[in-house]
């Protein structure tokens, strides 16, 4: 939807539309986009979108992948990875009150969360190590999604850009303050 009618008013009156059953509620103005709608460009204006960039379950390192797996209603749903050092038969009990598992076998992962360039960015190997795992993918998808804009990273330096990042929740840092003995830290 956030597509087809990318202003609230256009998603209000397709939302009156469908849910009233009436047709002449939506206006003409209100009609999904078929094409991309060429960029206007104003004066002092503070936000410009230019590319994307993603990365999620199932294999999905870029928009194209994306829409991929969602025309093919792929299910990203696998069991635990065994590439994160997890001890998977400690972390499962069925119990799902008891502390420190989880009653689950199966989610949605990112693939080769160690594939991180640390060199490449300029950061030592332990650093990386000591990242947040969201930090990292953010500087990957950052770099990404800039030359997808065809934009040289390198252009920007001292520039006043942002990326808008889109993440969900995570455990991580509760996680690190816990294995360190950093009580009610998070």
């Amino acid at each position: 939807m956030i597509f087809d009618f990318p202003r609230p008013r256009s998603l209000a009156a397709h939302l009156q539309a469908k849910l009233l059953d009436d047709a002449q509620a939506q206006p003409a103005t209100a009609q999904p986009r078929a094409t991309a709608a060429e960029p206007r460009a104003t004066a002092g204006e503070p936000i410009a979108i230019v590319a994307m960039a993603c990365r999620f379950p199932g294999g999905v390192h870029s928009p194209e992948d994306l829409w991929r797996i969602l025309s093919a209603e792929t299910d990203t749903v696998t069991e635990f990875p065994t590439d994160r050092g997890w001890d998977t038969d400690r972390l499962f009990d069925p119990d799902p009150d008891h502390p420190g598992t989880t009653y689950v076998r199966h989610g949605a992962f990112l693939d080769d969360p160690g594939a991180f360039d640390a060199g490449f960015f300029g950061i030592s190997p332990q650093e990386a190590l000591a990242m947040d795992p969201q930090q990292r993918l953010v500087m990957e998808t950052s770099w990404e999604l800039l030359e997808r804009a065809g934009i040289d990273p390198h252009s920007l330096h001292a520039q006043d850009v942002g990326v808008f990042v889109g993440v969900n929740s995570h455990d991580w840092t509760v996680r690190t303050h816990h294995a360190s003995g950093v009580e009610g830290s998070a």
